[in-house]
């Protein structure tokens, strides 16, 4: 990594956030492959290894700090003093296991996190961008960066072109840093070409990854993240947990810089019950993040919700965040369009982790430089996350709205799936079923 500011904005946020209201709390994460047949080998585990080891030389620059102060008034002074002296441990608070299958060069990564929750939460970003670097490193090696700088700004082009608001969010799985680098370099490239002849008509908003921002002279984007609201809600009980992980967000950053909200943690329905409950919430933030389930069904919900609540749908704006690409970002704008609310787009994986298969890659072009790709196999990219897993002992689960996706300890979800109804109801009915 790079820096370590190398990271999507919402953990800089919620490490303030923790620091603030939980300096004591004690968190665990786990690591989770969602594409088992994709493993690692030994030379990959190692370059893992030396990888992480290497996180606790970075420190936040007097530049960094200069330039967060300028970029992210959001930050109080304390914070960034606090993070002026901040350095990873990981020999202390990091565990990497290889488990290698008999008779193979191929086994799985057991990856634990552990130790005081304001510190450790930086780890997930970074880690999940070594361990994708390192697989394509070390195990898909058949890909070049020929042709990336074309394509990232072709895809720059066509959804700028067709009003499409966008962020780029692709670090967690990103090929590598530097094709991180060209897509940003791509998308920049169509964002000016495009202003110059006058056909710009959607909006480049910035980046989730803060250090890319900066390198860039883009907005850092992003706001929370579902660790927040699992970690209050094992801490506090879950009786409207959403609803009160909001009011703390909202006790740390009373401005509403940062008011845009995950609705899927416990999955949307949950959510919406609660901000029904506190509709003073649904005014007060700016938008919604959809990050699993229907995300056409998603836009129906939301309308209602507002309406019910006597909310102009169009001063409101939905984030959709999961899976997209150009097709599916422009589906998703004419729909919200039509549905009268506003939107914009995250995307990531489709950014930074596109890449056509080579039988012959040429390794020696690594500026991304060349024509557009034209091979249609694609190099499969991982994915993987890394997920809050205990806080203060307590377990911690999310429950997303695709169900696939559901993490945590088998008995604290099916515990949370009662309590909210989740076994008896659809995940997207606006009103749950609470069981006492």
């Amino acid at each position: 990594m790079a820096s370590l500011l190398d990271t999507d904005l919402y953990k800089l946020t919620m490490q303030n956030a923790v620091r603030t209201l939980y300096p004591d709390a004690q968190a665990a994460y786990r690591f989770t492959n969602r594409t088992p047949s994709m493993k690692f080998n030994k030379a990959a585990y190692e370059h893992v290894k030396q990888s992480i080891k290497a996180l606790d030389s970075l420190r936040l620059s007097v530049e960094e700090r200069l330039w967060l102060r300028r970029t992210c008034p959001y930050f109080p002074e304390d914070y960034l003093e606090w993070l002026s002296r901040f350095q990873l441990n990981s020999e202390k608070e990091v565990k990497v296991a290889f488990k290698q299958e008999e008779g193979s060069e191929f086994g799985e990564l057991d990856i634990a996190i552990e130790g005081q929750w304001s510190h450790v939460i930086l780890y997930e970003v970074p880690l999940l961008a070594i361990l994708s670097e390192s697989y394509f490193l070390h195990v898909d090696t058949n890909w070049d960066y020929v042709g990336q700088l074309a394509l990232a700004k072709s895809k720059g082009k066509e959804l700028l072109s067709q009003g499409i608001v966008f962020s780029e969010f692709g670090t967690r799985r990103r090929r590598s840093y530097d094709a991180h680098k060209i897509v940003m370099q791509g998308l920049i490239d169509a964002r000016n070409e495009l202003t110059g002849d006058g056909t710009l008509r959607g909006k480049l908003t910035g980046t989730s990854n803060v250090h890319m921002a900066r390198l860039f002279n883009v907005n850092p984007v992003g706001t929370i993240a579902h660790e927040w609201i699992m970690g209050i809600a094992a801490m506090e009980g879950y009786e409207g947990s959403n609803a009160r992980a909001l009011q703390q967000w909202e006790a740390v950053y009373p401005d509403g810089a940062l008011r845009v909200a995950l609705t899927d943690t416990f999955s949307t329905r949950p959510f919406f019950h609660d901000l029904r409950s506190h509709p003073e919430l649904a005014k007060r933030w700016n938008g919604l993040r959809q990050d699993s389930g229907d995300p056409f069904e998603f836009i129906g919900v939301v309308v209602n919700l507002y309406k019910d609540l006597g909310i102009d749908p169009s001063t409101k704006n939905i984030v959709f965040s999961d899976s997209l690409d150009v097709k599916k970002a422009v589906a998703l704008a004419k729909a919200a369009a039509k549905a009268g609310v506003g939107c914009s787009m995250g995307v990531g994986t489709f950014f930074t982790n596109d890449f056509p298969l080579r039988d012959k890659p040429n390794k020696r072009n690594a500026d991304g430089s060349g024509p557009l790709p034209t091979e249609t196999e694609k190099s499969k990219p991982l994915n993987i996350v890394i997920k809050l897993y205990k806080i203060n002992g307590e377990s911690c689960v999310k429950i997303s709205d695709e169900m696939t996706k559901t993490t945590g300890d088998l008995e604290a979800v099916k515990m949370v799936k009662h309590r909210f109804g989740l076994d008896q109801q659809g995940v997207l009915d606006s009103e749950p079923q609470i069981t006492t």
